[in-house]
């Protein structure tokens, strides 16, 4: 159930080539802030730039597994060029759950032409609980009005530039809590819609993330997706798959960082002999590949249940709590193992840290993912 195919394999060593000519060489210029635009150039050259764009409106539609395979490699590379180019995925899902075949092709049309869409729920005072988003939608005859503030918005600057698509989640009815939240497909460069604070990060610097400034936002009735009051379905589907998405980008983070330590500990010498010799080094990175495999096989055991549409909604929390627990702890492993070495920007393990603490935050924190593992086991 866990082998490759052959078209999957053919996708994985794409993405390693893109990788090794785009990402590797560059990847103190990534970590600035500043992605080459040949980077995204080279990215929308493979064909690869929305993964799960439907092959009805020219998407090449993969199934999960290989969109896993695909997250995987990038961040294997570099997790914050994973986060960018994963965006696309991320805000095309209410699109595929939601969406009117007219309202996948406004989406996707631009998306399928290298532009980035963005997702956008999280707010300053609404960050796990989606319940308390403050960001009102007031139907006026044909038209939505939009007020509000959303934070730590990935590709949302890009979205707005390039009049991209950002689904946009807004209370219709706040008295309703979670039941009043709805779901809008919105067009990047509508009037009343802005970046406001640009995030300096710690890690992920490869992927832009912004405030979203929404004021007096007119949009058509049609923009909603679904009907009013099916914003946190919508959301918490999206979020589903986009964890598991996370937890393969943790799999790479965990991989890389498990790279780094074996390339140093067969090359570090000690007492006239590789660090790689010491048994107490030797067991401490097997223990690193069996967590970094556990977590492969939890991925793609996801995969397998969303794809052949049995429910997955509990095991995408357990992948995401594990793996993206795994990503941290094997990185500050590797980083224990090269010392001060280790700690220096001139290693790569300093980079893979601060890039794996972001995991275990975005789409939903691992204590939420705590709530609703425990919440599976004891309804």
């Amino acid at each position: 159930m866990f082998d490759y195919t052959p078209g999957q394999l053919e996708l994985q060593q794409k993405v390693r080539d893109y990788v090794a000519e785009y990402v590797k060489p560059n990847l103190k210029v990534i970590d600035s802030g500043n992605v080459p635009e040949t980077l995204f150039q080279a990215w929308y050259k493979t064909g690869l730039v929305c993964l799960v764009a439907p092959k009805a409106v020219g998407g090449i539609e993969l199934d999960t597994k290989s969109c896993a395979i695909i997250m995987e490699e990038l961040a294997l590379g570099d997790v914050g060029l994973a986060t960018a180019f994963g965006a696309n995925n991320l805000g095309s899902y209410p699109l595929l759950i939601a969406g009117t075949l007219e309202q996948q092709k406004q989406h996707f049309g631009p998306i399928l032409e290298g532009k980035y869409g963005s997702f956008a729920l999280t707010e300053p005072g609404a960050g796990s609980d989606a319940g308390a988003v403050a960001t009102t939608a007031v139907k006026k005859g044909d038209e939505y009005i939009l007020n509000g503030t959303k934070c730590y918005i990935t590709q949302g600057g890009f979205a707005i530039d390039m009049e991209s698509s950002l689904v946009i989640f807004a209370s219709t009815d706040r008295t309703l809590g979670s039941k009043g939240l709805s779901a809008f497909l919105v067009k990047g460069g509508t009037p009343g819609l802005r970046v406001g604070k640009i995030e300096d990060k710690m890690g992920i610097r490869g992927s832009q993330t912004v405030e979203l400034v929404i004021e007096d936002l007119k949009i058509p009735a049609s923009a909603l997706l679904g009907a009013e009051g099916d914003g946190m379905k919508i959301a918490m589907k999206t979020l589903d798959s986009g964890r598991l998405m996370v937890a393969a980008q943790s799999v790479g983070c965990g991989q890389a960082a498990l790279n780094a330590a074996v390339d140093y500990v067969k090359n570090r010498m000690d007492g006239g002999r590789p660090l790689a010799k010491q048994q107490a080094v030797a067991f401490k990175l097997a223990d690193m590949e069996a967590h970094v495999e556990a977590a492969r096989q939890l991925v793609h055991r996801g995969a397998v249940l969303k794809d052949h549409k049995q429910p997955y909604s509990h095991h995408s929390a357990i992948t995401k709590l594990f793996a993206t627990d795994m990503a941290m702890q094997v990185a500050k492993d590797a980083m224990d193992l090269m010392g001060t070495y280790g700690y220096s920007k001139e290693s790569e393990i300093e980079k893979i840290w601060r890039d794996a603490r972001i995991l275990s935050i975005y789409e939903g924190t691992n204590q939420i993912q705590r709530l609703v593992i425990a919440g599976g086991l004891l309804k």
